[in-house]
């Protein structure tokens, strides 16, 4: 070898950590300043992650697939986690697979899907743009939820894209097959809904709230104005649309947090701060709000 060769080195073949932003205070999280993070294989697909936050409470990220990507499980990266775990669709159409029963389910742009621990899934953009989607996820990945676990389950011995459990009985089995979903529709018709005091200015459909994990739509209209109010869980809160204005105190930090929000843009909400919402421009402001809460002593 000449002294002007150089040996390129191997990349690593087995799947990446994704990086774990943790925040302690709340924090202003601007959408470009976001960690980006690629994991995949040639028989997975690969899939561009934002990663917002990753604490001991809650995961949030934005991952993408353009037009015809897809992610499906691979020996480096087996799509079966143990947590709580909501897509969001905010733009474009997702379409998730059990790959294990068959089940295939869509999700188009403003709606989402929540799936249990150990479901395993699949996800496929057929369409002709980008389809972006924020993902909640609780009890979080620095919890062993996510590669760890993942690495502990068997592989599948086959694989299914056409749930055959209701062959020869459907529609009349459809009431059964809604009962025994892996994929939970989470949209606004399915919500539960009220307001963040007793002003509908601020209108609160809870998508999702379950043992660890918690969504919230709002929509905050023009000129809405409300009192503090304190912050109980750990949450990311993500402007959807609109701009919003958030307020943030907290003992330690003052109103060092209070910013106006545009889409892409978050914050993070720290356990014990105190938080209000405002909107100054013409036209109202919609976010989603993931709140998680894990026991301290919570193992697999």
């Amino acid at each position: 070898m000449s002294a002007h060769e150089k040996i390129s080195p191997s990349p690593p073949s087995g799947r990446r950590s994704t990086p774990r932003p943790v925040f302690t205070q709340s924090q202003v999280i601007r959408r470009e300043d976001v960690v980006h993070h690629v994991w995949g294989d040639t028989t997975s697909g690969f899939v561009t992650d934002r990663v917002v936050s990753s604490t001991d409470q809650l995961h949030v990220l934005e991952f993408e697939l353009p037009p015809g990507a897809e992610f499906r499980h691979s020996e480096n990266n087996q799509t079966i986690f143990a947590a709580d775990v909501l897509y969001y669709v905010l733009e474009g159409e997702l379409i998730l697979a059990n790959p294990q029963t068959g089940e295939v389910v869509r999700a188009e742009a403003g709606s989402g899907r929540l799936f249990h621990a150990a479901t395993w899934h699949n996800g496929f953009n057929p369409g002709q743009q980008t389809t972006r989607v924020l993902e909640f996820f609780s009890p979080p990945p620095s919890r062993g939820t996510a590669s760890e676990f993942a690495r502990r389950q068997p592989p599948l011995t086959e694989t299914h894209y056409l749930d055959e459990r209701w062959r020869k009985r459907w529609p009349a089995a459809a009431d059964e097959q809604r009962a025994t979903t892996s994929f939970h529709r989470a949209h606004t018709s399915t919500a539960l809904l009220g307001f963040r005091d007793a002003d509908p200015s601020h209108l609160l459909s809870i998508l999702v709230d379950t043992e660890y994990l918690r969504v919230v739509e709002g929509v905050v209209q023009p000129g809405h104005v409300e009192d503090f109010a304190s912050v109980e869980q750990e949450s990311v809160l993500v402007v959807v649309d609109g701009e919003l204005w958030v307020d943030v105190w907290s003992p330690e930090t003052m109103y060092n947090a209070t910013t106006v929000l545009r889409p892409g843009d978050a914050m993070f909400l720290a356990v014990g701060s105190a938080e209000r919402l405002l909107v100054r421009a013409a036209a109202p402001a919609r976010y989603l709000r993931g709140s998680g809460e894990v026991p301290a002593d919570w193992t697999l």
